[in-house]
């Protein structure tokens, strides 16, 4: 078998995003080394590899990246949890991933961010050409805060090409209410990580995880200078599936919708 053109290391590959994109991402001459340590949700093949690795064990990181082009970091706590774990595992963790990347010279990264480093700013704030500093609603959204000024610091002191994705509303299939406005697609989830894949300019880019929905509310125009042109518009989803156009999402929360409420408890569990 001849080598592949191009090797891409996907950390968290079993969890709910790394399940829904890995098989947008497979193409002839790419090979994808898959890494989570919980059981493999894909068959090995000719252009897949499966690692039980955990993002905590450097040597073990390393080792994977080897020879690799690019790097996508979705691995992680994906809710609000005590400071102590989410330090571990979204901060260290991803200081730990990055820093292999550069050991290894792997200079094309994507950082899964999240909406929630936000999550305090207003809802007018995501409208802005240049995406808001962070405002995060909760232990969590300063986790990717953290990776995001992580982010920064490896472009800009090492070179490498990264872009911290502020994921919004990931699923399946579009909801409804706010998700009409914050909704991103598998698809284009894919088609984000492709832009980030191809990116080669040495700096850290902040980019909205978001779909094409008709409300709105994100600006776009830092997806479109890396060249994440997202295509799906959950508005046009539920007018296709249920034959009525859906009510304008309420803008009147935060960006961190629920997140921000007093009852939401800062260091909780869910």
């Amino acid at each position: 078998m001849s080598s592949p053109e191009q090797t891409v290391v996907i950390t968290g590959a079993s969890g709910r995003i790394g399940r829904a994109v890995v098989p947008l991402l497979r193409r002839p001459g790419r090979m994808l080394r898959l890494v989570d340590t919980s059981p493999a949700e894909f068959e090995p093949g000719d252009d897949i590899s499966w690692h039980d690795v955990s993002i905590e064990d450097a040597e073990g990181i390393e080792e994977v990246l080897d020879g690799a082009s690019g790097l996508v970091h979705l691995a992680g706590l994906a809710s609000e949890r005590p400071w102590a774990d989410l330090l571990r595992v979204n901060i260290d963790g991803t200081h730990t991933v990055l820093e292999a990347a550069r050991r290894t010279g792997v200079d094309r990264v994507l950082l899964a961010s999240s909406i929630h480093a936000v999550g305090f700013q207003p809802v007018a704030a995501a409208g802005a050409a240049v995406p808001p500093l962070p405002r995060p609603d909760t232990y969590y959204g300063v986790s990717k805060a953290a990776m995001e000024a992580l982010g920064s610091l490896y472009a800009d002191r090492f070179g490498m090409s990264v872009v911290s994705a502020r994921i919004c509303a990931f699923t399946a299939n579009a909801g409804d209410g706010r998700a009409t406005a914050q909704w991103l697609s598998p698809g284009d989830m894919a088609r984000l990580i492709e832009a980030g894949l191809a990116l080669d300019d040495g700096a850290h880019h902040i980019v909205w995880g978001v779909s094409a929905n008709a409300p709105g509310w994100f600006s776009l125009d830092a997806g479109f200078a890396i060249g994440y042109h997202p295509q799906d518009d959950a508005r046009a989803v539920a007018i296709e599936r249920d034959g009525v156009e859906p009510p304008e999402p309420d803008a009147r929360a935060p960006l961190g919708g629920v997140f921000t409420d007093e009852q939401h408890p800062v260091g909780g569990t869910w």
